[in-house]
């Protein structure tokens, strides 16, 4: 710019100045209904009060349809969940809308960019400052043009009192949007401010806008950058008093050629990328009214594109790196602004990405879902085993329910269904969730190969079998064992598990057999060397050859060999064996392990906190009167029984319990585990009828009533009953020679006497001898423990 140019341009705008403030300030104080027509010499044809309803409705179009747009874009949104910032419509009110934040005051302004504003302002000026700003060094009186044609906005503002209220107040909303977009773009250093916008209030604003005025004559270039920054925050914050529309005016003119050249620079690449190219001659021709019209329309048809490249700018120049000091020399200036616009223009390919990503912020959630979706049946076994973990159990098993019958190809269905009903069973002590939990372990096993983890499917075939030797379906059992042995035939533990299922079947052959084929393949096995010894002392009374089996199992502590029944079977085969010391050594060492409750007490299924001792009298029973009445009748019990060995003893049975050293001792039923066995009662009615009468022994489900016989010469190796939940009573009915025959309970003995009765607790340990020379015959009466509740009897599994 020439030397002689700008002091022009300064008295220029100094004489302006002057000239409106005594107009505006009478505008502002004095304006009346009278004075309406001020300033209607200054209408020069842009189509009068009818222009700016035009552009008021078009405008208002605009807005509306904008706001629909972020409605729609935003609903279901919360205030906090989806910044302002966020829209790509947002921009569009930068300015409009007075947003005083207190939370976030402690960040960084993130207030509406200048360069929104500007862009948009460029196009409804009709294009016109643009060739305006390129010849200004050459053409001074284009500065006058565009002061005289800022003075007509004005005088469209002040004409709009009289059409309507409501359109002047909107057209001075516009007019001042459109003066402090071109004053912030003709500010390119102004960022720098930005950061005490959001500090200042209208107050303090209207008072910084007065001493600017003052400075303003005194230091051109400091006012310029305090006008526009004061116009920055008229803007955004508040609408504009009169001071502020008079300084508008003063800032319309660019301060120097470097911002100049920036702002056609950026509003060049603007009109290259988004608008087709326009002839100077266009832009610089005098506004009309079918020019209005048609800038208007497309200043609307761009208003995405502008509020877009603005937004790449407003990020740009919200690197703090960018900003440069509020006060330097020119010279200093435009250096800085040179680089900071190569700064700028380099990293707007980046920002022009980013502002992609966020314009379209749901387009990835969108995908995402598609990609991601989960299972339907995932989902409703996650929310099954959700239900388990809640413990509600009974919601758990109707999902489980519903899954095994929707997708009853899933194992893990079945193998949830089971597991839910394994916990109901428990929590309801109910043998048909039992049952229900049993078969649907049996139709997830039922897939076999399609369950790939071997783990999980053993885990679930173990459970099942152990609920089918609960119920006592041990052939099943076996069934569940060979299926898993088939599965994984090199697991010895499948193999052990089998044998001892047959064990608990008392089938002695398979146990040998099974056990016999593990040894083959693991010889040292203890386990298998257990089970082996078991076979052979009770299925052929070797106890010779089963004690190194059992003694080598048991001392070797490995898993499977701890069980009480095992130490007691041990004891047993040494007691045979006659090493009666090395006997109590192992039964002691089970008592030590809480295996049996003293030495000679070694029963294996009991209940806590029962009175234990080896004889008992009738009245500490409670079955005082029960058992008198059948010792009145013992004669008659006795011709029954006699009656049935006339009639060549084949009513009776031998003992099958294996516990005779020598002799014959054979046992006829009447009432077992409960329950009468009719057929033989019907042989011995006065016996049956007196029993009846005797609920507690008829009764007992962990016992039985039987007449026995034992012939001379016999002998009973000592072995403990099952149970301390009976008591067992001894009515003699023959007894010939009761100096030859004993009875041993632990460390008592006793003897048969005809016609009476004693009563003892075969948990305890006891042995018979029987050295007469004719044959003992006894009935014998087992009764519930008197120390258990009616719940307890109704309870107890029968023995």
């Amino acid at each position: 710019m020439s030397g002689d140019v700008q002091p022009r341009k300064r008295k220029d705008k100094r004489r302006k100045r002057d000239d409106d403030e005594s107009s505006h300030g009478v505008h502002i104080t004095k304006m009346g209904n009278e004075d309406v027509h001020l300033h209607v010499q200054h209408e020069h044809g842009t189509g009068g009060h009818w222009c700016a309803k035009i552009i008021f409705f078009a405008l208002m179009a605009v807005l509306l349809g904008l706001v629909g747009l972020i409605i729609m874009e935003n609903r279901g949104l919360e205030d906090l969940d989806t910044p302002l910032s966020e829209s790509r419509f947002s921009n569009y009110f930068d300015g409009w809308v007075d947003e005083h934040r207190v939370e976030h005051e402690g960040h960084d302004p993130h207030e509406p960019s200048g360069e929104a504003l500007d862009d948009h302002d460029d196009h409804d000026d009709h294009d016109d400052h643009d060739d305006h700003d390129d010849h200004e060094e050459e053409e001074e009186p284009l500065s006058e043009e565009l002061e005289e044609e800022e003075g007509d906005h004005a005088d469209d503002e002040d004409e709009e009192p009289e059409a309507d209220e409501d359109v002047q107040e909107k057209d001075e909303e516009d007019e001042e949007e459109n003066n402090a977009g071109e004053n912030i773009t003709a500010e390119d250093g102004e960022d720098e401010e930005e950061e005490d916008i959001e500090e200042r209030t209208v107050e303090a604003t209207v008072e910084a806008t007065t001493e600017a005025t003052a400075e303003y004559e005194a230091d051109e270039d400091e006012d310029e950058e305090e006008e526009a920054d004061d116009n920055v925050v008229d803007s955004t914050e508040a609408p504009q008093s009169a001071a502020d529309e008079q300084e508008d005016e003063d800032l319309e003119e660019p301060p120097s050629n470097v911002d100049e050249d920036e702002e056609d620079e950026e509003e060049q690449e603007v009109e290259e990328s988004v608008e087709p190219p326009r002839s100077q001659s266009a832009a610089q021709s005098a506004p009309t009214d079918d020019n209005d019209e048609d800038d208007e329309q497309d200043n609307k048809d761009d208003d995405d594109e502008d509020d877009f490249e603005s937004l790449d700018q407003q990020f740009e120049n919200d690197d703090p790196e960018e900003v440069e000091p509020a006060k330097k020399l020119d010279s200093q200036e435009e250096q800085e602004q040179e680089q900071d616009q190569d700064d700028e223009e380099e990293p707007k390919e980046e920002g022009s990405s980013w502002l992609a990503s966020q314009i379209k912020p749901k387009e990835t959630p969108a995908a995402a879902p598609a990609a991601e979706k989960e299972d339907p049946f995932e989902q409703e076994l996650r929310k099954a085993n959700e239900e388990m973990i809640r413990e509600n159990h009974a919601q758990a098993l109707r999902s489980f329910n519903t899954l095994t019958q929707h997708y009853a190809h899933e194992p893990l269905a079945h193998l949830g269904k089971a597991r839910v009903l394994e916990i109901l069973a428990k929590a309801e002590r109910s043998n048909q969730r039992v049952l229900e939990a049993i078969e649907a372990y049996k139709r997830y096993l039922a897939f076999g190969e399609l369950v790939t983890s071997d783990q999980e499917f053993t885990a679930a075939g173990n459970k099942c079998i152990e609920h089918l030797r609960f119920m006592g379906f041990l052939q099943q059992a076996v069934n569940i064992h060979e299926l898993l042995i088939e599965r994984l035939p090199r697991d010895t533990k499948l193999r052990n598990q089998l044998s001892f299922t047959h064990l608990m079947a008392n089938n002695l052959r398979q146990v040998e057999k099974v056990a016999a084929e593990t040894l083959q393949l693991w010889p040292a096995d203890a386990v298998a060397q257990l089970h082996f010894g078991l076979a052979l002392m009770n299925l052929h009374s070797d106890y010779a050859q089963a004690q190194p089996y059992l003694q080598y199992a048991v001392e070797s502590q490995a898993e499977g060999t701890q069980e009480a029944y095992f130490y007691l079977s041990l004891g047993e085969s040494l007691q045979r064996l006659s090493r009666q010391s090395e006997a109590l050594e192992v039964y002691g060492k089970g008592v030590a392990k809480g295996f049996f409750a003293s030495l000679y007490q070694r029963s294996l299924y009991n209940e806590p906190r029962l009175r234990a001792k080896p004889f008992w009298q009738p009245r500490e029973t409670g079955y005082e009167r029960q058992l008198e009445r059948l010792q009145l009748d013992w004669r008659s019990i006795r011709d029954e029984a006699l009656a049935l060995l006339g009639r060549g003893g084949s009513y009776f049975a031998d003992e099958a319990e294996r516990l005779r050293d020598k002799g014959v001792w054979q046992q006829y039923e009447l009432y077992a585990q409960g329950r009468q066995v009719k057929d033989n009662c019907r042989r011995t009615p006065i016996t049956c009828n007196l029993l009846q009468q005797f609920p507690a022994s008829a009764g007992c489900r962990r016992g039985q009533v039987k007449f026995s016989v034992m012939q001379a010469q016999t002998h009973v190796w000592p072995h403990c009953g099952p149970t301390n939940c009976r008591l067992r009573a001894h009515l003699t009915l023959v007894a010939p020679e009761p100096e030859k025959t004993s009875l041993r309970v632990a460390e008592q003995e006793r003897t048969w006497r005809e016609g009476e009765l004693f009563i003892f607790d075969d948990s305890f340990e006891h042995e018979v001898w029987h050295n007469g020379s004719h044959a003992r015959l006894v009935l014998i009466l087992d009764m519930w423990h008197p120390d258990l509740t009616a719940a307890q009897r109704g309870s107890l599994s029968p023995i």
